[in-house]
């Protein structure tokens, strides 16, 4: 009886203290959980939709992506697109671990799926990259931090402000590590869910192509993307626009129907 009742007390208190470590943990989180959910326009119509969620894990964030096709579009053709990264926080410093794009439907094979192996003995990280990019088998070595087309927007959250003009990442495109730098080109007020909000603009230019990807940002909505657009040949090919945002368990802001050129 004794034995049975002191292994529960221990058995308690673990679980107590786990709780309390895990509580601590996410409190020192830069970035809250959320779920956002965006309308991709293309045409003047709505053609798609996505979710991006970005939830804790015991060591660092998940971060996932879902895109479905919408109305008409989705009588033509059955693309769908799942995407989720795994990021660790090591002594502070971020370090992608996993990640897994998956796409669906009639493209041409555009899947990746890699691993990242750190050895964070030393004071520089140096990571291990191996996995499939685009039915190629890749394998990089890197001592610096890397991202990909989604994870990227965890320490862009995090850093973007308007002190700040040029935020580069190395990034894994492609299958090959390369410099992925956004600009802060503008500040200015924009409405969002019937109210103004301050947004940075950042912009990224491909360095082989006549592409940009714009990111519209709210400091005061821990940098969420509010509008993302991109643009081919200086024209807008495609754009996001967030049509509703939830923080941890705080209520749901839903996007007013603003005329577009209010952004």
């Amino acid at each position: 009886m004794l034995l049975n009742t002191g292994i529960k007390t221990v058995k308690t208190l673990c679980l107590f203290s786990a709780l309390l470590f895990s509580q601590n943990l996410l409190a020192a989180r830069d970035l809250p959980e959320f779920t956002a959910n965006y309308a991709i326009q293309a045409f003047g119509m709505k053609v798609a939709e996505a979710q991006y969620r970005l939830s804790y894990t015991p060591t660092g964030y998940k971060i996932t992506q879902k895109t479905d096709l919408y109305g008409i579009a989705s009588l033509f053709r059955d693309d769908a697109v799942n995407v989720v990264s795994y990021v660790d926080d090591s002594d502070n410093i971020l370090l992608l671990k996993k990640h897994r794009y998956i796409q669906t439907g009639k493209e041409k094979n555009k899947d990746e799926i890699f691993d990242i192996q750190w050895n964070t003995a030393s004071k520089t990280p140096k990571g291990k990259i191996t996995g499939i990019v685009r039915n190629r088998k890749v394998s990089l070595e890197t001592e610096t931090p890397v991202w990909d087309v989604l994870s990227f927007q965890i320490p862009l959250m995090i850093d973007a402000n308007e002190d700040v003009k040029e935020y580069p990442y190395n990034a894994v495109l492609h299958g090959e590590i390369d410099t992925y730098k956004f600009i802060l080109a503008a500040v200015k007020n924009i409405d969002f869910a019937g109210k103004k909000y301050r947004a940075l603009q950042m912009i990224r230019q491909d360095p082989d192509r006549d592409r940009q990807l714009h990111i519209w940002l709210l400091p005061e909505l821990h940098n969420i993307p509010v509008i993302i657009e991109n643009y081919r040949d200086g024209k807008i090919h495609s754009r996001m626009v967030l049509e509703s945002v939830k923080f941890d368990n705080q209520k749901t802001i839903h996007a007013e129907n603003a005329d577009d050129d209010d952004y």
